[in-house]
């Protein structure tokens, strides 16, 4: 045997496959998660080290501040200083003196000045050291021109104008001054102009905070108009780059504080950019970092956190091979044992199926398929048992013991006690001749089984009791009376009221009911059963949906009397001699009323000989030349034994008469009509099958107008030839469906149709159903009845 899943165990295979994939999501989730987290504090940590590194160099600029000012302070208390910026008159080859001894002494000491500027009021002089800068500081000067005040020993950036091969080159430095006012002038009377290499600044900055260019690491200087200190010609376009973004992000982040990081991108490549503002300068402070030295740590990281998922995935693996083996292992012996099982019993059993559980459920299908027909041949043989039992011992009657009978009752679930009393209720169908004739045999059949099953659900609501089909027009409930209960009678004549009543609405049939008296063993329902048969002939008497006891009939059964008074057949017959409608139905009515209240024997008789009077009488009357009244008469006779109740023969006889009498020429009319209507209806049950079967070719056939034909059938049968024919061919259809195992199509064939959908469409419209649903409710029915 072969099988695709059990080489490859497609189901364990899944197992191991869904709880390593489970693993590895777990796995996966938690190694982005602490991917990401490390970024995030990696970035966090990276930030506060820059910001760290700014602040340091924010106290390295305060510290060259502080030293700048004091260099400034000495310079302007110097007496070389002092002689020139307060001499009267001027005298170069001193001054030449002086500013040698500054230049030796200070300038040349501290390399961080650019130049010093000394202006002396008196001579309105500029005296310059260091680097020739100017001959007349523009700055200076315009503050003696002026009302301002010059900031004193505050860092003013300037850009200087500075000469260089003959052109005048700008210069940005950083210029301390440092003056006195006199009490008698508002004016100072010599000023002392400090000037710092902003690049000398820089680059100590740089120095100090250990900032490695070659890593990318860049610094730079804004002075508070947002230029840069660095006067140089290198990296403009990178420059501009990064004050534009600078200014960008200050601009649309307001509230941004003095310090502060972001990232953006330059020519491709992600810079991590810090930033500073120093509160004594006005100066910011950036520094720009690219992102891959900041990650690349991450990186390693990433790479130890791939090694590790790879190592966890392979464990995975391991784990989820060995829990789905550990849980699949009961599940594999069972595959195993049902496998080997049905080798064993047929290798024909064996179906192609995807996996595991499908091959289980394909043969737990099977196996319930086989159950239910084993429950279904076994309550099929428990009913036939059950059945049998009921019948002998309503036919037979049962000599066994009460011992003998309890076995047989327990396995038979027969739920009727052993001790009595019991009764009988014969339940007859009513118009059993138009039973038989409008409703299939196989329906028959479960409508009494239906109609046991009602009647003893309802009085098993109070007495337990046991239902029996009789076959043909009977059904038998036994009964078991309470030893205490006096008043049964009346309690049964409700329940089976609502029994009827529960009959008629589902299956639109009558019952008669022959309520028994009771005896008190098992052996004597035959005896009692048949007395019940005898009960149910005054049926005849009592009529239709009649519920008839012993009490009812007691007094019809005591009649001595043989017949009616024939003195009232003399004046019915009288009165029908001379015509009289009114007079006819009256007698007629006083005669079956004394009929009514004979025995049944005796009701039948006088039944018989009072319509061979009345066609006897017709047969003189004068209604016997002109009328075929006495041939409805002799038909009357003929099925007087088909009739269940006098007052159908009754009612049929006095419309008889009162039509004969009324109308004979319509009388005949309807009797030609008759004919004609019965011809037709012989006709299509003959000919349903053929195709060409219509209303033209009926009339045609019966030498009659199509017109004339139509208008008879419908005043006779209240429808339509085609309609008939359409009903008599659904009802065929109806039969096969049930009885035969052939396709629809053929059954649409064999009833005369020629167009499938047409007959569909008149199939459900008479059933309700389609053709197949029909089928199926049939034959579940048959089923439910273990058939």
């Amino acid at each position: 045997m072969k099988r695709k899943w059990f080489g490859t165990k497609t189901y364990f295979a899944r197992m191991v496959l869904w709880i390593s994939a489970a693993v590895l999501l777990l796995v996966l989730v938690l190694s982005l998660v602490e991917y990401i987290s490390t970024q995030k504090l990696l970035l966090r940590n990276e930030s506060t080290s820059n910001q760290k590194i700014l602040y340091q160099i924010e106290y390295n600029m305060d510290v060259m501040d502080e030293s700048i000012q004091n260099l400034s302070k000495f310079l302007f208390v110097n007496g070389d200083v002092a002689s020139i910026m307060y001499a009267k008159t001027e005298n170069m080859a001193d001054v030449a003196t002086r500013l040698n001894n500054i230049v030796t002494s200070l300038v040349t000491a501290n390399p961080y000045i650019h130049s010093v500027s000394i202006y002396n009021r008196n001579l309105d002089q500029f005296y310059n050291v260091g680097s020739s800068i100017f001959f007349k500081d523009p700055f200076v000067d315009g503050f003696y021109n002026a009302n301002q005040m010059l900031p004193v020993l505050k860092p003013v950036i300037r850009n200087i104008q500075n000469l260089v091969n003959g052109k005048t080159v700008p210069e940005r430095v950083f210029s301390y001054f440092i003056y006195s006012s006199s009490i008698n002038s508002a004016k100072p009377d010599g000023v002392v102009v400090v000037n710092v290499k902003p690049a000398w600044l820089i680059n100590n900055i740089v120095k100090i905070n250990s900032i490695d260019p070659k890593k990318g690491d860049r610094v730079y200087v804004l002075d508070d108009a947002g230029e840069f200190l660095e006067s140089n010609n290198e990296q403009v376009d990178y420059k501009m780059w990064l004050k534009n973004e600078y200014m960008n992000y200050a601009t649309s982040h307001v509230g941004a504080q003095k310090n502060g990081f972001f990232e953006s991108k330059y020519e491709g490549a992600k810079l991590y950019i810090t930033y500073v503002i120093e509160k004594e300068t006005g100066l910011t402070l950036i520094k720009t970092q690219p992102v891959n030295q900041v990650f690349q740590s991450i990186e390693r990281l990433k790479t130890t956190i791939v090694l590790i998922t790879l190592i966890f995935v392979v464990l995975a693996l391991i784990l989820s091979f060995s829990i789905s083996r550990s849980i699949y292992k009961p599940f594999d012996k069972l595959v195993h044992s049902v496998m080997s099982d049905r080798m064993r019993r047929s290798h024909l059993e064996e179906v192609d199926t995807i996996d595991e559980l499908s091959y289980l459920g394909t043969v737990y299908k099977q196996s319930m398929v086989k159950l239910e027909h084993f429950n279904q041949e076994k309550f099929r043989y428990q009913n036939v048992m059950k059945n049998y039992w009921l019948n002998r011992i309503m036919s037979d009657g049962l000599t066994l013991s009460n011992e003998e009978l309890k076995p047989i009752f327990a396995e038979m679930r027969i739920s009727l006690p052993l001790a009595g009393p019991y009764a009988l209720i014969l339940m007859k169908i009513d118009k059993y001749k138009d039973f038989k004739q409008n409703i299939h045999a196989k329906d028959q059949e479960t409508i009494r089984y239906a109609i046991s099953n009602i009647a003893s659900e309802i009085v098993g609501r109070t007495y337990s009791n046991e239902g029996l089909d009789m076959m043909d027009d009977q059904v038998v409930l036994i009964v078991r009376i309470p030893d205490e209960e006096h008043a049964y009678s009346d309690a049964i004549h409700t329940l089976m009221q609502e029994v009827q009543d529960h009959v008629y609405r589902y299956f639109k049939v009558t019952l008669s009911c022959m309520v028994s008296d009771t005896v008190d063993a098992l052996n004597a329902l035959a005896d009692l059963y048949n007395q019940s048969l005898n009960q149910a002939m005054y049926r005849f008497i009592f009529g239709h949906s009649s519920i008839i006891t012993s009490e009812m009939i007691k007094r019809n059964s005591e009649n001595k009397q043989m017949s009616y008074d024939r003195n009232l057949e003399e004046t019915f017959l009288q009165a029908l001699k001379a015509g009289n409608a009114s007079l006819t139905g009256e007698h007629l009515q006083q005669i079956f009323n004394e009929i009514g209240a004979l025995s049944y024997n005796n009701a039948l008789v006088s039944v018989i000989r009072f319509v061979d009077a009345v066609k006897d009488s017709l047969t003189e009357s004068k209604f016997a030349a002109t009328s075929n009244l006495s041939t409805s008469i002799s038909a009357i006779s003929r099925s007087l034994l088909e009739k269940e109740t006098i007052s159908e023969i009754r009612d049929l006889l006095q419309a008889s008469l009162q039509d004969a009498m009324v109308n004979d020429s319509t009388d005949k009319h309807n009797e030609h009509n008759y004919y004609i209507v019965d011809a037709v209806k012989e006709y299509i049950h003959l000919h349903y099958r053929d195709l060409s079967l219509n209303l033209p070719s009926i009339a045609a056939t019966m030498k009659i107008s199509a017109r004339q034909l139509s208008k008879i059938f419908r005043e006779s049968m209240d429808i339509s030839i085609p309609d008939y024919i359409n009903k008599l061919r659904m009802e065929k259809a109806a039969e096969l469906l049930v009885d035969q195992q052939i396709s629809v199509r053929e059954i649409v064939e064999q009833v005369g149709f020629v167009n499938e959908s047409y007959f569909f469409s008149l199939f459900k419209k008479r059933f309700h159903v389609t053709p197949r649903e029909y089928a199926l409710q049939k034959k579940t029915v048959k089923l439910y009845q273990g058939e």
